[in-house]
């Protein structure tokens, strides 16, 4: 099958594929229309689209986008032989919450991340988001927070989507520990706890203290009881153990649930044949 486009989601022939200049840093690749396009906006891509993800690039036609409805006389495409671009959309607006939280999501999590109109309201915006595995049900996904809620978030092979969800008030603290490769966020509720394996280390960190940052809760009394649930999320201790992180390898079941997104990604032309065998090899490393 032949590889499509990251944006515009048309096939590419092999005058699109431009000697690998129009391949993005997760391994999608532009047509030559929007690689056009993308070179319009900011020039540098012409030698160096490479180094920016499919998250940066929609961010750069967002912003272009709205510039353009504001300043249609300053705009680079002002003019009946330029480009011109239709108002931003939810799902516009919601990746472009993404680049400003300089989130940096593989390929893998592209479903996932086109599906959140369809899961967010109007007025929620994204606090943070990383890409995860939900240890209890070993679904492979991505877990993100907004004013409102928690929802980790996968989207099913044969489609639909599969959603657990954690509101404000539901929560009674949040924790994250860091291994050596990955960190475990565990969130704590009254009707129990959720913990969620975090693919990159720094993304616990990076999503404790976001979240912390935009919910602007008083400090609490020393003598004030912890399970108090009127807060969203509370300062954790930093010296939980480590012996509570399961090191072992991955379990089958994860393992070949990844797979069969990979397949899926080469099915749709996303991933080349070399890019899907590359990543099948690295998941079977981890078995």
């Amino acid at each position: 099958m032949n590889t499509i486009c990251a944006l515009c989601g048309t096939p590419l022939t092999s005058t699109d594929m431009l000697v690998g200049k129009n391949k993005l840093a997760d391994g999608g690749y532009l047509c030559a229309e929007c690689f056009n396009k993308a070179i319009t906006i900011n020039r540098d891509l012409i030698n160096n689209l490479d180094q920016f993800y499919f998250a940066e690039i929609t961010g750069m036609f967002l912003k272009s986008k709205i510039d353009a409805s504001q300043n249609p006389g300053n705009s680079p495409y002002a003019g009946s032989n330029n480009f011109e671009y239709d108002a931003p959309t939810r799902l516009d607006e919601i990746k472009d919450q993404i680049v400003a939280l300089n989130a940096r999501l593989s390929v893998l999590a592209n479903e996932e991340v086109n599906e959140l109109d369809k899961v967010l309201d109007g007025d929620e915006r994204l606090v943070a988001i990383a890409e995860c595995i939900d240890l209890h049900s070993k679904r492979e996904g991505i877990i993100f927070s907004t004013q409102k809620r928690v929802i980790f978030m996968d989207k099913k092979f044969l489609g639909g989507i599969v959603k657990r969800e954690f509101t404000h008030q539901d929560i009674i603290s949040l924790e994250q520990i860091e291994n050596l490769l990955y960190s475990i966020l565990k969130i704590n509720t009254r009707g129990g706890a959720a913990e969620f394996k975090l693919h990159n280390k720094n993304d616990g960190r990076a999503f404790c203290n976001i979240a912390n940052g935009r919910i602007n809760e008083p400090a609490k009394p020393l003598n004030q009881q912890v399970r108090q649930p009127q807060s969203l999320y509370q300062n954790t201790s930093a010296q939980t153990s480590q012996s509570s992180i399961n090191t072992q390898k991955e379990s089958p079941e994860v393992i070949f649930s990844q797979l069969e997104k990979l397949g899926k990604l080469r099915e749709m032309g996303v991933l080349s044949e070399e890019e899907f065998t590359a990543q099948k090899a690295k998941l079977l490393e981890r078995l």
